[in-house]
């Protein structure tokens, strides 16, 4: 009886075993939301092309939760025919130019149980096709991650507490990496994952990035959403691998390939540009303000006074809250060409006659000096002071202030 019952057993195994790296089921990439921010990438102690640091800013985006895995890759294989150079004879392999590979073994022949370790043996063109079946399977426009992308998601994003390695100090509990990896990858997941939740963005597969390389390329980088050199030879590389030293895990470390060149250790990851969020309605809480028009009684009356263009406490430049009764003095000029202006400025209680004289002068050329700014020829414009030693009103209170800071605007 126990007999049968581990024979049984074994079979439901090997049965699991045989199948598992089919096509089964398919289900969408999981992916994880990198907030937009701005960090400083690279380094200015380490490797000439990660100098100099400098700032990176980025829109949101999202980032897979794990490398592709086998499986994954498989699927693709099997739906679309699609065959690396692993899988194809001498004489394709020859002309399409291809170099000569680590890895040997034909993808199609990768073992059930080896079926979520990251994907190796694959280029940047083998990437790209994937990508191109992955949108066509889901309506999406999947992509591989710029470098800077990268290396931001690699830092924690908006959560980084600035580690060396990917998500911490202790190596061994965040990667598969020569000292630890016995060479070879492993399954997706098994070590920490980094700030923001993501898995072996440092070790395991290095992971192919969208950026032509260009060793100096941080220098001219610009600020907002870089994506790398215009033209290369070569493509990104980065996160290190299962063959790597511990001083080629550093969220910096760059490396670089032919796109058409792979290895067993060379794999990616998908990104996907974030949405545009909708724009939170504004409700208005109140019914816009009527445009005051200052000038209104200018022509009838010959002159007027304005209680629009504020200065502080015993000083004399306009301060931006005047500029829009500024704005329609400079626009009524310019409608009426021949006419000419006295601006008088008029004081505070903040000294005697002297000073007020002096203090109510600078505001009308403040006043003058910011039309002539938006184009007002300087010889239509006069400008006096008040010069009263006993202001309208008292500073103290806001109807004072309001009647001290008060500008006479005349026609001549």
């Amino acid at each position: 009886m126990r007999t049968k019952f581990y024979f049984s057993l074994f079979v439901m195994v090997m049965t699991y075993m045989l199948t598992s790296a089919q096509p089964g089921r398919f289900t969408p990439p999981i992916m994880v939301e990198v907030q937009g921010g701005s960090f400083t990438m690279g380094s200015n102690t380490i490797a000439n092309d990660e100098q100099p640091a400098h700032k990176v800013t980025l829109d949101d985006f999202y980032i897979a939760k794990y490398e592709v895995t086998f499986a994954e890759f498989l699927r693709f294989m099997h739906e679309t025919g699609y065959k690396i150079e692993a899988d194809l004879s001498d004489s394709i392999r020859l002309s399409k130019g291809y170099t000569k590979r680590n890895y040997k073994e034909p993808l199609m022949e990768v073992k059930a149980s080896d079926s979520n370790r990251p994907v190796g043996n694959v280029n940047w063109f083998d990437a790209q096709a994937y990508i191109t079946w992955l949108n066509s399977k889901t309506g999406k426009t999947y992509r591989l991650p710029t470098e800077a992308e990268w290396e931001y998601a690699a830092r924690g994003g908006n959560k980084s507490k600035g580690y060396i390695y990917v998500g911490g100090t202790e190596l061994d509990k965040l990667a598969w990496y020569k000292d630890n990896s016995e060479k070879r990858v492993h399954t997706v997941g098994q070590k920490m994952a980094n700030e923001l939740g993501i898995f072996d963005l440092a070790g395991n597969a290095r992971e192919w990035c969208s950026d032509w390389y260009a060793e100096f390329y941080y220098a001219t980088s610009p600020e907002m959403n870089p994506v790398g050199a215009d033209l290369g030879r070569k493509r990104v590389l980065r996160g290190g691998s299962c063959f790597s030293e511990k001083d080629r895990m550093r969220v910096t470390f760059r490396n670089y390939d032919f796109p058409f060149d792979c290895h067993n250790d060379y794999g990616f990851r998908i990104a996907l540009s974030g949405e545009p969020k909708p724009k939170a309605q504004q409700i208005p809480t109140k019914a816009p303000e009527p445009k005051i028009d200052f000038l209104k009684d200018l022509d009838t009356k010959g002159f007027v006074d304005i209680y629009g263009i504020y200065f502080d406490t015993g000083k004399s430049k306009v301060k931006p809250e005047g500029y829009p009764v500024i704005d329609q003095i400079a626009t009524y000029l310019k409608e009426n060409p021949k006419t000419r202006l006295v601006v008088e400025g008029h004081t505070d209680n903040t000294g005697n006659a002297e000073k007020n004289q002096i203090l109510s002068e600078n505001r009308a050329k403040s006043i003058k000096a910011e039309l002539v700014k938006r184009g007002v020829d300087e010889t239509r414009l006069e400008t006096k002071g008040y010069g009263a030693s006993k202001p309208i009103g008292d500073n103290k209170t806001k109807e004072g202030k309001t009647q001290n800071r008060r500008v006479t605007i005349t026609k001549l």
